[in-house]
């Protein structure tokens, strides 16, 4: 069985105040019942653990509230620093440019995004029309973000709209959502 990561990202989230929102909203998923406070091995990569889902993890999933999955991995992963967030990608997938519709391979972008992830500038310059954008304002074929926050639910059934949107509104940023994998 493959593994599927739903994510949230946060475009809005400054480095410097990641981990003190990251902080905030473990504490609001734990008050209701979405996650459990303590880390466990719930997730993958190299991060120190996630969290489980809690008792009422259901009540922000679509579906049936008795199909939460019961697999390993199943829990919640905050990522605090530069993070790329994006769904299954083709090599042909191309990338638009937001002000004149010009075009690039995504496999072109990738090395601009590995720059960026390890400290460089955000965003690319069309070739066409010379404007500098930020990687979050081209267009691109699947739901992709660029955060310095990002939670990470790993095999969760798809999160609802109203959950997604009281956490924008607890939090007074802009995020996107998305998943990956299989």
């Amino acid at each position: 069985m493959g593994q599927r990561s739903r994510w949230i990202a946060d475009l809005d989230a400054l480095a410097g105040d990641a981990p003190d929102l990251a902080g905030r909203v473990l504490a609001r998923l734990v008050a209701a019942g979405i996650v459990v406070a303590e880390r466990t091995d719930c997730v993958l990569g190299d991060v120190p653990g996630g969290y489980a889902p809690g008792p009422a993890a259901a009540s922000v999933a679509l579906g049936d509230p008795a199909g939460f999955p019961d697999v390993w991995p199943n829990g919640l992963e905050f990522d605090v620093g530069r993070g790329a967030y994006y769904g299954t990608m083709r090599e042909d997938d191309r990338v638009r440019c937001s002000h004149c519709g010009a075009w690039l391979p995504f496999e072109t972008v990738l090395d601009a995004v590995e720059e960026w992830l390890e400290g460089g500038p955000d965003g690319l310059a069309c070739a066409r029309c010379g404007e500098r954008t930020g990687f979050n304002g081209w267009r691109w074929p699947v739901p992709c973000a660029f955060a310095e926050l990002g939670l990470r639910f790993w095999n969760w059934p798809p999160l609802a709209d109203a959950f997604v949107a009281d956490l924008a509104s607890y939090l007074g940023h802009r995020l996107v959502t998305g998943s990956c994998g299989t």
